[in-house]
């Protein structure tokens, strides 16, 4: 923990430069919409880049001033880390007026040497070999709002990666892994989620539920022929004195040739931290976690979570005894006090020594 406490006192001094930036656009209305500008430099550690730093932004807008309609937010960021990779992203959720459509999705351009480990949940640290590629990523929903906080819309991804350049004898050099010469994973579908969180950026109750269906075939431009189902259900439980208990379950699911790089990744910033993504990877992954979250003084809280997940072939390849552990601890600061938004200063451990810590805007679920 000692890493995050430093880049906490790294931070303090920048807090009165990242408060939020606000002011009234005049309309007809007698309610002003107002816009929240974060400004902050980036900076952390995972175990896909080690050091990083750089810049992001957070905007969040309120676009219509009623009781109905959830803030906006918009996130763009740019970094360089250790390892020698260039990570340009962004992400945006923003919901027009009485919440009748959502519109959510990132965009990211990644010049991104990582490693490869083969496919399975049992594969060693001794089979890990480097590839250096370049990779282009876009993924978007809209979804209409149905009765009873229910929504449903259709549904956009794409990966392309290309300048592909595994390791001379490696496991992707053979040719015999999809995907491993690079192409482009591009399908359309379908989603219906349940959503009745205030906030998504940091709940404080209410549940999310998501189930999402994409096909990926030629017509839509696509070198592969897949179908993925990706599944999220998350439940948040208020305690006594502002405490919190945060439970979510996730999975992908992958039927037909699926790329490596478009399988279930055991490993991220938000599930199954303190893996280097994708250290584990096959056609499906589930995982389960929990956090419980509550303050400590002033705008600082903490975070306790642990979970469980892997990956398999089939469905019915999964055995309990097989599941990795993840567990860890965080810090959170408090740098939007109107939207309630926070720095998150994760610090994980996992399975044979591994470890990541994270820094990002919001909550990992």
């Amino acid at each position: 923990m000692k890493r995050v406490a430093l880049a906490l006192l790294l931070f303090l001094p920048l807090q009165r430069f990242a408060t939020a930036a606000e002011w009234p656009v005049q309309n007809d209305s007698a309610a002003s919409r107002k816009v929240g500008v974060l400004p902050l430099p980036a900076f952390g550690y995972s175990p896909e880049t080690r050091w990083y730093a750089g810049a992001v932004v957070l905007l969040t807008a309120r676009l219509h001033q009623d009781t109905l309609t959830r803030t906006s937010n918009f996130k763009v960021e740019a970094n360089y880390t250790q390892n020698k990779q260039l990570i340009l992203s962004s992400e945006w959720n923003v919901f027009s007026k009485g919440d009748r459509l959502f519109f959510s999705g990132e965009a990211a351009y990644l010049d991104f040497p990582e490693n490869f480990y083969g496919i399975g949940n049992s594969t060693t640290e001794e089979m890990e070999e480097n590839y250096d590629s370049k990779r282009i990523e876009f993924n978007a929903m809209l979804l209409r709002r149905l009765p009873r906080y229910w929504y449903i819309g259709p549904r956009y991804q794409l990966q392309h990666i290309y300048e592909v350049k595994p390791t001379p004898e490696g496991m992707l050099n053979s040719g015999a892994i999809p995907g491993s010469g690079g192409g482009t994973s591009s399908g359309a579908g379908a989603a219906i989620a349940f959503d009745n969180r205030k906030n998504i950026l940091n709940p404080q109750q209410g549940a999310y539920a998501l189930l999402a269906a994409t096909s990926f075939h030629k017509a839509f431009g696509s070198d592969f022929r897949f179908t993925r189902f990706e599944l999220d259900l998350r439940k948040y439980f208020p305690l006594p004195w502002r405490h919190l208990l945060a439970v979510q379950g996730y999975g992908v699911f992958n039927s037909g040739k699926t790329p490596f790089r478009m399988m279930g990744l055991l490993g991220s910033d938000s599930d199954m931290r303190g893996y280097y993504r994708g250290r584990y990877r096959d056609r499906q992954y589930m995982a389960l976690q929990a956090e419980y979250r509550f303050p400590i003084f002033w705008r600082i809280g903490g975070t306790a979570f642990g979970g469980a997940g892997d990956v398999a072939p089939k469905l019915r390849s999964f055995e309990l005894r097989e599941f990795k552990p993840s567990y860890g601890l965080g810090l959170r600061f408090l740098i939007d006090r109107q939207e309630n938004i926070n720095l998150r200063f994760d610090y994980a451990l996992g399975r044979s020594g591994a470890s990541g810590f994270y820094v990002s805007f919001g909550e990992a679920f």
